[in-house]
């Protein structure tokens, strides 16, 4: 099953997927999974340019392995291009995937290159598509595949995956690929400069605008209770930190109404880009 979602009026998604861990089949995680997008207050009446992909199924191995596949891109490149880039980069993503699993007959040694190879394949499709075209668009990519127990992570560009577990509380896992974080690594400026910066929204790297592209990629066992949350900047450039741990902890909610309530805090912050969420 896959599912791509554009626009603001779409129904929230939430699944629910045992699996199972490896090392132990007795026991499994289940994970339910929210998701929803708006295209912002400033930017309501243009293509929506975030792109969020849901998609899950079961690997026919001889001991069957369920996966679900996230990813949330933000695509760039003018008027269309942006909305282009985004969804064509999640359809190249899932095909390469679906046609890599399909081959297999046992699980691979290793899952992670699995999922970078998707990643590469999408950006070489965006960047065929820009030579074919004449465009120059792109899109972030961040990516994560869940089986076994463990969440495999591919990302370029400045969306994010966070992870919130006790005690330590809620992680930013990715790194940005972003002038601004550049410039607080090197000690430049205050990590909350980011957020007010006049180059806040420029990338170094991103899936489609050049021929290859490097992808980070790392593993993450999971536990019970764990909560991963992958969104576009236009949610954690309006929604710091601390309100997003305070939101996803927040008790009796479900995952879809956690990410709509992350939305609409994205949106009483100011609203200035499109916001997607995976919970």
């Amino acid at each position: 099953m896959m599912m791509l979602q554009q626009q603001a009026n779409d129904h929230a998604y939430v699944h629910t997927l045992a699996v199972t861990d490896g090392h132990a089949r007795q026991s499994c995680l289940a994970l339910s999974i929210g998701a929803h997008l708006d295209p912002g207050i400033r930017r309501k009446h243009r293509p929506n340019e975030d792109t969020v992909l849901i998609t899950h199924g079961v690997m026919p191995f001889a001991s069957p392995e369920p996966f679900v596949l996230l990813a949330v891109a933000d695509g760039m490149g003018g008027p269309g291009h942006g909305q282009e880039a985004s969804q064509l980069a999640a359809r190249s993503l899932v095909a390469y995937m679906s046609g890599s699993l399909s081959s297999l007959q046992r699980p691979p040694q290793d899952w992670l290159s699995q999922l970078t190879a998707g990643v590469q394949y999408a950006n070489r499709v965006v960047y065929e598509r820009n030579q074919q075209q004449q465009t120059i668009m792109g899109t972030t990519m961040t990516a994560v595949m869940v089986t076994d127990a463990t969440a495999y992570i591919a990302h370029v560009g400045d969306s994010r995956l966070y992870l919130y577990r006790e005690p330590i509380g809620l992680v930013q896992i990715t790194n940005d690929h972003s002038v601004v974080a550049s410039l607080v690594a090197e000690g430049i400026i205050a990590p909350d400069d980011i957020y007010t910066h006049p180059k806040r929204n420029q990338i170094y790297r991103s899936v489609g605008s050049e021929a290859s592209v490097e992808v980070d990629a790392s593993a993450i066992p999971l536990a019970a209770g764990d909560i991963l949350l992958l969104c576009s900047d236009g949610l954690w450039e309006m929604v710091r930190n601390q309100q997003i741990a305070a939101i996803v902890t927040t008790p009796m909610l479900t995952p879809s109404d956690t990410a709509h309530t992350l939305i609409q805090a994205a949106l009483a912050g100011g609203g200035e880009d499109n916001v997607s969420a995976i919970v």
